[in-house]
């Protein structure tokens, strides 16, 4: 699955990412955070200048954690 590994990566550290983050947006590639930034913006601009044109995971770090639905990320189409 696209991003499986950044999930993943995501749910390991979402607990302590609340306690100093929380409403900021983190920019996840494979298994390493990559920065915090104050808007997905932000963070998706980062991305891009960073990496390219690749899939990388930003999340909303919140407590109520309902996942975003992409249906063709999670149907596996994309």
């Amino acid at each position: 699955m696209v991003l499986e590994k950044e999930y993943e990566y995501f749910a390991s550290v979402r607990d302590e990412l609340l306690k100093h983050y929380e409403g900021k947006f983190a920019l996840i590639y494979g298994s390493d955070l990559v920065g915090i930034w104050d808007s997905k913006e932000s963070a998706y601009i980062n991305g891009i200048e960073r990496f390219g044109n690749v899939s990388f995971l930003i999340k909303h770090i919140v407590a109520d954690d309902a996942i975003e639905s992409v249906p063709a990320l999670f149907l596996g189409v994309l």
